[in-house]
Parts: structure tokens; C-alpha cells; sequence
């Protein structure tokens, strides 16, 4: 968690973003698969000879199929932008970590060079 030029990055939130976001991510499996095969109207439940029943169960399927559609799409979006704040985490924190060891290795330069 660096501090420079009058901002800080609280990597542990990131973190904890990213964390949040995957988890979101994957409880939406259970809908997905849900939408998939939880939902099914076979052909001629409602009824047969009549084009209304024909109608219903292939609009019934076209949209079980958009939800699932959604769902991995909305997948993903949360999968890329998780991987985007992870990435930026761990930027800042190897840059805090550089920032540490330049710190410390000018401070022991600055130690080590004796009183005159």
C-alpha cells in the first residue's frame, strides 16, 4: 500500500475486488445451467396439431437460450475486468515493493558513507 505524490492505492481492496467479482462469476454457474437444463418444455407438453403450441416451446427454447447466452456473457465481462484489477494490483504492489527496496538501498548508501 504505497503512498507517493499525494495518492494511495489500497491494494488489499483490489483485492478483495477481484475476489468478490470471481466469486459472482461463479455462482452464476448454477443459474446458467439452470436456464439450460432446469427449464426444458419438451415438444408436444402443450399440446400438438396447432401452431400456437408450436410457437410457445420454440420461443420458450429461444429464450432459454439467450438467458444462458446472457449469463456466460455477463461471465465473461466480470472474468475480464477481475483479470484487469488483479493485473492493476499487482502493479501497484510491485511498484510499492521497488519503491521499499530504492528506499531502503538509498537509505543504507546514505548510512554507509561515514562522518567527515
Amino acid at each position: 500500500m504505497g503512498a507517493g505524490n499525494g495518492y494511495r492505492v489500497d491494494v488489499t481492496a483490489l483485492q478483495a475486488t477481484v475476489r468478490q467479482l470471481r466469486s459472482i462469476a461463479d455462482d452464476l454457474d448454477t443459474p446458467r445451467t439452470s436456464a439450460r437444463y432446469d427449464t426444458a418444455i419438451p415438444h408436444g407438453t402443450l399440446g400438438s396439431g396447432f401452431a400456437g403450441a408450436t410457437a410457445l416451446a420454440d420461443k420458450h427454447d429461444e429464450l432459454r437460450d439467450w438467458l444462458g447466452s446472457m449469463i456466460a456473457e455477463l461471465q465473461g465481462f466480470i472474468e475480464r475486468y477481475s483479470g484487469e484489477t488483479k493485473s492493476a494490483a499487482d502493479a501497484y504492489e510491485e511498484q510499492e515493493h521497488r519503491t521499499q527496496q530504492d528506499f531502503f538501498s538509498a537509505a543504507a548508501s546514505a548510512g554507509g558513507g561515514g562522518a567527515a
